[in-house]
């Protein structure tokens, strides 16, 4: 939904962006992705402490400050990298969210990253972790824990990967142009090439 309402303003406003303005989304946008990787890297470096904590006291403030990571840092600069590359993307001249494959692969790989965080983290950091601490076993003596832990690591590995592909190719813009076609099935004239456009 979000997307499409994107792509309905984008289409209804016509003036055209100074280099000043799209400078200044880019500057957002890198920002935004910044915020975006200290939330996961620090959620990991306070998981990786845990290892070493035995009493409860200790696991508990970890877990506060992974909870604290979460929905300080990782959502909104999730929601700010993924919102201010759609937007970069349609109102500068790279074509829109479909004229490059890079472009796809940023989106999609953003959407697919967003939807690990909120499910697998999401859920051990908001519901799993709040239950082992509210128990009466001890964490170390909780099987539930070391599980959610394992998928914590997990969650957080994969989300790390995959933002790391997205700065790379963010960087490199590989791939090229999508082929276009007219509805006989014959390629459509090329469009002029927008890769010094950002």
């Amino acid at each position: 939904m979000l997307i499409g309402l994107m792509v309905f303003i984008a289409k209804k406003i016509t003036k055209k962006w100074t280099l000043k303005r799209k400078r200044w989304w880019v500057i957002a946008h890198i920002l935004f992705v910044i915020v975006y990787f200290c939330g996961i890297a620090g959620q990991l470096v306070v998981l990786f402490s845990m290892a070493s904590f035995s009493d409860k006291e200790s696991i508990h403030a970890g877990l506060k400050f992974i909870s604290y990571f979460d929905d300080y840092l990782t959502i909104p600069g999730a929601m700010g990298s993924f919102v201010t590359g759609m937007w970069i993307a349609l109102r500068t001249n790279w074509g829109g969210l479909t004229t490059y494959y890079w472009i796809m692969a940023k989106w999609v790989g953003n959407i697919f990253a967003i939807l690990l965080g909120s499910t697998i983290t999401g859920n051990v950091v908001h519901n799993l972790f709040p239950k082992i601490i509210s128990s009466d076993v001890e964490p170390f003596q909780n099987p539930l824990y070391f599980q959610s832990r394992q998928i914590l690591f997990l969650g957080m590995g994969i989300s790390v990967t995959i933002l790391t592909f997205l700065v790379v190719i963010s960087y490199l813009k590989p791939w090229g142009k999508r082929k276009k076609f007219n509805r006989k099935g014959r390629k459509k004239n090329k469009l002029p090439s927008n890769s010094n456009s950002i």
